[in-house]
């Protein structure tokens, strides 16, 4: 093979990956918005409601990872950051330095953050550091 035939094969698979990847994301939004036809926001805000979370939290849980549902699919608390939205252990620390900052504490730094495997840790992290902050 010669030079521009192996650029041209590299293209076609990051193409082809891209693709499929691309195809796997819509494929799963499309099978979460037909199992969650009447999941709402409520809904979301309520099971974080009875597992201690604050309306406030609930609400900027949802501002924070709106962006990585399609328009009208509502998240779930038990939504896995890793299997579910695709998303690495360092945008989800990201996430919750920046959900820490717009609820008006000091941005954490990533080390500082546990880990977090749904939106319901996630959710549960900002209620404590709201809490830690209400009781100092």
């Amino acid at each position: 093979m010669t030079g521009p035939q192996k650029a041209v094969a590299i293209i076609a698979l990051a193409v082809i990956a891209v693709g499929w990847f691309n195809w796997r994301m819509w494929r799963r939004f499309r099978l979460a918005s037909a199992e969650r036809a009447g999941w709402t926001v409520a809904d979301f805000d309520a099971m974080l409601a009875g597992a201690g979370v604050s309306p406030l939290v609930a609400e900027k849980v949802r501002d924070l990872i709106q962006s990585f549902y399609g328009k009208g699919v509502a998240p779930h608390p038990d939504d896995d950051f890793r299997a579910f939205l695709a998303v690495d252990e360092t945008e989800i620390a990201d996430i919750a330095a920046t959900g820490c900052e717009e609820l008006g504490f000091e941005r954490p730094e990533a080390d500082a953050i546990p880990p977090l495997h749904d939106l319901r840790d996630l959710a549960l992290y900002l209620q404590s550091v709201v809490t830690m902050h209400r009781s100092a």
